[in-house]
């Protein structure tokens, strides 16, 4: 069917039918993706100046359309807030030329299409200019946070990049990747065009929060990057030229790129201020009218405390979908904001499949939780246990089509009636993303008082379909004394580690040590299953304080020493 695109858009803020309905253009969109995103190809060729040079299906320049195209325009591609500078503009003219010779300079170093360069900057000026030299370049590019050192390692070991782009004092968190980083001067000359890419060419390999394990590069090609970007720009965010889009708080690894190629495609400007600069000025975050803002839990948290007025100039404004429902602390925020009567949608966003995957209609007043597949994607609901087929009842895994290859799906919908509703995940999970519990081991391994570790989780008695993530580390034999003492400034010592090699944000929600050992195969290696059906029983408490098993455990303890003392014996082996 033809798509009037001009008049989906000007009934996006229309009041949704009663019974929630799914609108006949949206359905269309699932069954012809290929003729929807023609159509918003053709809407977006027509606004803007230059016009852009992919043609959907055919071929794809990023630089071109994300930078070049709107080269003379008035509005920057990026504000920045420093505490020290005020706002930081970056041009799109600006953005151009920095980009443009950082691609001179990186060829020259050996930088070639299809190339792996993995992009270790926080979101701000630097990693913009590094993500647009590699697509000029025509490089496969990765976004990472420059967190954790075992975080980075883990993640650069599994990619194996060619090259990595990082600021200098960024470096120590890059030790035995040295040789592979690229310098960046900034004053070559650019001297040659963009790289287009052609629809099956792989532009980025991200590390998907979503996906299980979360150290597994995932393959986004240009085409599901660009079709994405035009859909979300045009549609999810409703952002035209000169637009201004902020989004503080939302995780890094689930929404970049797609969220700057999203408001670059469209010519809009993306506003960014860290969370720590929201709670210091938040009047700052809306002093100019903001055409769409994300609003994370965090984000609502800071702005309950420090914002008490109504928050002006939000014409739009979206929630993450995976994250919990707190519906007291929403309704209580909105009451504050003054918002119930501008427009809102959930969202759910994944960039490793090149944007919002899930898009709620726009409602007013009272939160809702309908929700519905993205338009112009193809998606089917398969069966909860991953056999393949398609689900036999109204619930099943969301799947975005075409699956092969694709990491399976987590998130469940159910269909009720005429409308969707996002029933949660297939498991548990920490506001929709995979808590990484073997990294969170590995990383306590070498700490002297752990005889071994693993995470659980527990039904969080909050927020329904919640989970709570458990650690539960074992110290050995020790005087219960000595034992309580030491509780303290070990969980001090484990927290510490955990900053250091995977970042804050990956701390769990609750640490337990015993002084005990835990069960291991013939292998030595720890039997997960026992040590948390041990602790969901409160065995584990149980024995923490029985004699009888503090005597057994450093039984125990003596025979693993007396072992390790005869294999370290000349000849034992």
């Amino acid at each position: 069917m033809p798509f009037d695109i001009r008049d989906i858009l000007l009934r996006q803020n229309d009041t949704t039918p009663a019974d929630g309905g799914i609108p006949a253009w949206l359905r269309e969109s699932w069954s012809d993706p290929e003729g929807f995103i023609a159509a918003l190809a053709q809407h977006h060729a027509g606004r803007g100046a230059a016009p852009p040079k992919s043609r959907p299906g055919q071929h794809y320049d990023f630089f071109h359309d994300l930078t070049v195209r709107h080269a003379d325009s008035t509005a920057p591609a990026f504000r920045a807030w420093d505490a020290a500078r005020g706002w930081l503009p970056l041009g799109y003219r600006e953005l151009g030329d920095r980009a443009s010779r950082r691609a001179t300079e990186w060829a020259a170093q050996g930088v070639k299409p299809g190339a792996k360069v993995a992009l270790v900057h926080g979101l701000g000026p630097e990693l913009l200019v590094s993500l647009l030299a590699s697509l000029k370049l025509g490089a496969c590019l990765s976004v990472l946070p420059p967190t954790g050192t075992l975080f980075l390692s883990r993640r650069l070991t599994l990619l194996e990049p060619q090259h990595i782009s990082a600021e200098p004092h960024q470096v120590p968190l890059l030790k035995g990747f040295e040789p592979l980083l690229l310098r960046s001067r900034g004053d070559a000359p650019p001297s040659f065009t963009s790289h287009t890419y052609r629809p099956t060419d792989t532009v980025a390999l991200l590390f998907s929060p979503l996906v299980s394990p979360p150290d597994t590069p995932v393959a986004l090609s240009a085409e599901r990057a660009w079709t994405g970007a035009l859909r979300d720009g045009l549609l999810t965010y409703g952002l035209g030229p000169g637009d201004l889009f902020a989004a503080p708080g939302l995780h890094f690894l689930q929404h970049q790129p797609a969220l700057l190629f999203a408001t670059l495609l469209r010519g809009a400007t993306y506003l960014h201020m860290e969370l720590a600069d929201v709670e210091r000025t938040p009047a700052r975050l809306t002093e100019s009218p903001l055409r769409t803002l994300g609003v994370s839990a965090a984000l609502r948290a800071v702005l309950s405390r420090v914002h008490r007025g109504p928050l002006r100039g939000v014409a739009h404004w979206f929630r993450s979908a995976e994250e919990a429902l707190d519906w007291e602390s929403w309704r209580d925020w909105l009451r504050q904001s003054e918002l119930a009567k501008v427009p809102h949608t959930h969202v759910l966003v994944d960039a490793s499949e090149g944007g919002a995957v899930l898009v709620s209609r726009r409602h007013t007043e009272e939160l809702h939780t309908g929700i519905a597949p993205a338009p112009g994607r193809a998606w089917a609901l398969k069966d909860l246990n991953l056999s393949g087929q398609e689900a036999a009842s109204d619930t099943g895994v969301f799947t975005p089509l075409p699956d092969k290859g694709r990491p399976p799906g987590h998130v469940i919908l159910a269909r009720q009636g005429e409308q969707y509703l996002f029933a949660g995940t297939r498991d548990a999970r920490r506001s929709g993303r995979v808590y990484p519990s073997a990294e969170v081991v590995e990383a306590l391994a070498d700490l002297p008082f752990c005889s071994g570790a693993c995470v659980t989780t527990v039904p969080s008695g909050g927020t329904p379909g919640q989970s709570k993530h458990v650690l539960l580390v074992f110290t050995g034999a020790e005087d219960p004394e000595h034992f309580e003492r030491d509780a303290g400034p070990r969980r001090q010592a484990l927290r510490h580690q955990l900053e250091l090699r995977l970042g804050a944000e990956h701390l769990p929600d609750r640490v337990e040590l015993f002084p005990l050992l835990p069960h291991r195969d013939k292998k030595g290696v720890l039997d997960e299953a026992w040590c948390r059906a041990q602790y969901a029983t409160g065995a584990l408490h149980q024995k923490s304080s029985d004699p009888l098993f503090q005597a057994l455990t450093a039984l125990r303890e003596r025979a693993r020493e007396s072992v390790r003392g005869d294999d370290e014996r000349p000849g034992s082996r």
